[in-house]
């Protein structure tokens, strides 16, 4: 037996499509203005409630801070794009579409139209190209705004917390670094002198990896005119056949090292500050310092799982409004809250294992929105939707 594949012609499907859909029919103008409506009224309210629960989390930081007290109201006008993707338009999206249907469905309006020849999937049909249109429209946002904005966030809780003088603790770090010829233990490097502060210690390896010689220092300092380090109050000790041969100090000695300096500028913040392509470089350059790289593999999917959870909420609030017999709000909030709660926790724990290494990066970020489909796929086959 030969199966046989209906072939897909790109100017036909177009061709039908516009035929369908534009002009909008009477049907689709009145359901998707209705829909906007409480989509936009839900996404202000949901906003503003988020907002202001960050303002009280920052409440204490604010009575102690030094700080002027403008940068708590910056911290919350850049906190605006992150709260908006993260958490508004999906639970907006939600509400909004179980409501609208919800609100159809109750008065039997759904009924009615399905009577007169129109089937469930065309009646969500401008709802749910609404959706798909919003998740690549968050995901670009993501890259062009959300990021930078919760950089310059973060920078404003950071004044806030530390006042107006300077915090050594905002600007130390210790790290390990995997170079090309063994490891790095560096105490804080300052870039604008180009010079490691506080401690610096070097162990180079022989091609066997066994240990060639160790460097303690206090200081580096580069200089780039004739590309070497150079090391204050230095013990150098030298290891031949794992054996102790020497220990010498000096209290200021030259060296050639693989490394440049901007091999030890700090890892930036936090991935959520991050796009796309500074994932990547981020993880190009943990891979070389022989840094954790799990949460940047998380984060780089979550670029694109997280804005289509957009779809599949959309798909969630379908079924919930078809089947809503009466009290509209009251099933719609419930409907909301009972996803709320199973996204936010199987969201984050899926995340969590896969940034320990357990299961794979896009697994964890993907398996959540894959569940959710698996579920609606069965219930809509079910149903006969």
């Amino acid at each position: 037996m030969q199966f046989k594949l209906e072939q897909i012609r790109p100017k036909e499907l177009l061709q039908r499509i516009k035929e369908e859909f534009f002009p909008p029919r009477i049907l689709d103008r009145y359901l998707f203005s209705e829909f906007v409506k409480t989509f936009i009224g839900t996404f202000i309210a949901i906003t503003f409630l988020a907002l202001m629960m960050k303002f009280n989390d920052i409440s204490n930081d604010l009575k102690a801070t030094k700080a002027p007290k403008f940068h708590a109201w910056l911290y919350i006008l850049y906190s605006i794009p992150d709260i908006a993707v993260n958490y508004s338009v999906n639970l907006s999206t939600l509400f909004a579409v179980s409501f609208t249907l919800g609100q159809f469905s109750a008065n039997k309006e759904i009924v009615a139209m399905m009577s007169a020849g129109v089937s469930f999937r065309r009646i969500v049909a401008p709802i749910i190209a609404f959706s798909c249109m919003l998740w690549v429209g968050v995901f670009f946002f993501t890259q062009i705004a959300v990021a930078p904005m919760n950089a310059m966030a973060n920078e404003e809780h950071k004044l806030l917390k530390e006042g107006s003088g300077v915090n050594l603790s905002g600007v130390v770090y210790q790290f390990h670094f995997k170079g090309k010829e063994g490891f790095y233990y560096i105490y804080y490097y300052d870039p604008k002198d180009e010079e490691i502060k506080g401690g610096f210690n070097y162990i180079k390896l022989n091609p066997d990896q066994t240990p060639d010689f160790l460097l303690v220092s206090q200081k580096a300092k580069y200089d780039p005119a004739r590309d070497i380090w150079i090391l204050k109050n230095v013990e150098e000790t030298k290891i031949d056949d794992l054996n102790l041969t020497y220990v010498k100090k000096y209290a200021e000695k030259e060296y050639y090292l693989p490394e440049k300096p901007e091999y030890f500028k700090k890892p930036k913040g936090s991935v959520e500050e991050m796009n796309l392509f500074e994932l990547m470089e981020e993880k190009e350059s943990r891979l070389k310092k022989g840094l954790s790289f799990g949460d940047v593999d998380i984060a780089k999917h979550s670029l694109f799982a997280n804005p289509f959870f957009i779809v599949v909420v959309t798909l969630v609030g379908c079924v919930s409004g078809y089947f809503t017999k009466r009290m509209a709000v009251v099933a719609s909030l419930g409907v909301s809250i009972l996803v709320a709660l199973v996204y936010l926790i199987m969201n984050p724990s899926f995340k969590s294992i896969g940034e320990n290494g357990l299961i794979p990066a896009w697994l964890a970020t993907w398996i959540t929105p894959a569940i959710f489909l698996s579920v609606l796929y069965i219930v809509y086959k079910r149903m006969k939707l």
